[in-house]
């Protein structure tokens, strides 16, 4: 059993770090450039693995972890939807888009994990540990994705306006979710939750910026 978290855990460092470097990079070049696609493929590639590795990681017997599972479990979310959108924008090129299993999964998963996280948070709260603060932060920001989700599935929206604002927001709320297990791991801070909580203040920002650069053009 030690040996398989040992493989794991060099499995998912690695994919980490490979997320982390591609992430930044496609995140700062031109998007839509050859370079951005090239990073932004590593960048998928790269989160999950490190995600589905801390799936499994944070609940091998006698290493459970809730803070790998929370930023693994939110990751592969935010991974799997965001690299989606490209796939079902592609498709409207050719076709009128239409869902498939991929599509239901994903957001079943988002509103299982999303639900998880919330409650999670709010015994945790109960309890009077400040920091269920964490899981029911990033529980309701995976559950108002999820909610665009449903109306995306279920409501007919009209994927050429909504494919590119939900790209790039997904991939970065997955960026700042590798940059939150980064700084948790190397810098100890009180109280923890600050610490959880600042990457996605910060990236907040940057989502905003790119958001609305991307929309006008």
């Amino acid at each position: 059993m030690q040996l398989l978290f040992t493989i794991l855990l060099v499995i998912h460092i690695a994919g980490g770090f490979t997320g982390l470097i591609s992430g930044t990079l496609a995140a700062s070049v031109k998007k839509g450039s050859r370079l951005h696609n090239f990073a932004g493929k590593w960048f998928f590639v790269g989160m999950l693995t490190a995600s589905l590795a801390a799936l499994v990681l944070s609940n091998l017997p006698g290493h459970h972890n809730m803070f790998l599972f929370s930023v693994g479990g939110f990751t592969l979310y935010m991974i799997c939807s965001g690299y989606r959108f490209i796939f079902l924008n592609r498709q409207l090129k050719h076709k009128p888009v239409s869902f498939s299993f991929p599509d239901y999964s994903i957001f079943l998963f988002g509103l299982c994990f999303s639900l998880f996280l919330i409650g999670i948070g709010i015994s945790s709260l109960f309890q009077k540990d400040s920091f269920g603060i964490v899981p029911g932060v990033f529980g309701m920001i995976c559950i108002r994705f999820v909610y665009l989700d449903y109306v995306m599935l279920f409501r007919n929206t009209e994927m050429k306006k909504i494919w590119l604002p939900n790209h790039i927001t997904r991939m970065m709320g997955a960026l700042i979710a590798s940059y939150t297990a980064f700084l948790v791991v190397n810098i100890h801070f009180q109280p923890t939750w600050v610490i959880w909580l600042l990457p996605t203040v910060a990236g907040t920002v940057f989502i905003y910026y790119f958001r609305k650069k991307y929309s006008k053009s």
